[in-house]
């Protein structure tokens, strides 16, 4: 389970959406499945069907949550025109099984759709994502 604030799902949405029509990602941290602090990561491929995060900002990220004694609870990012849901690319990429990953679809920018699944061996789970 991942439970991020209120405040915090706010800045994630922010983000993605300043950077719609591009899909933008980042890390989510804490302990015990909850959300302490977010690390945006700028997507190099500056696609809006892809992502790839940029390597330095992403070392950093993992330092820093290291160094905070924090572990990486998920892995975000957008489908700019949906679904909210792990694309092919997405399964064959993911690389950290302990982590989550976090899709948010803005194929209704009023509306984002937010889903959370483990990602391990290329089976996909989803499990719940609570905003509290």
């Amino acid at each position: 389970m991942i439970q991020i604030s209120k405040d915090d799902q706010q800045s994630v949405l922010e983000a993605l959406l300043k950077a719609y029509p591009l899909e933008a990602c980042g890390f989510m941290a804490g302990n015990n499945g909850i959300v302490s602090r977010l690390y945006p990561v700028e997507n190099v491929l500056d696609s809006p069907h892809a992502y790839y995060m940029n390597p330095t900002q992403q070392l950093e990220a993992m330092l820093d949550l290291e160094e905070r004694g924090l572990e990486m609870l998920a892995i975000y990012h957008s489908h700019p025109h949906g679904p909210e849901t792990p694309s092919t690319s997405d399964i064959a990429r993911a690389t950290y099984p302990e982590s989550a990953y976090v899709i948010i679809s803005l194929a209704d920018k009023q509306k984002p759709s937010v889903r959370a699944f483990t990602i391990v061996d290329g089976r996909v789970e989803e499990i719940t994502y609570r905003v509290i």
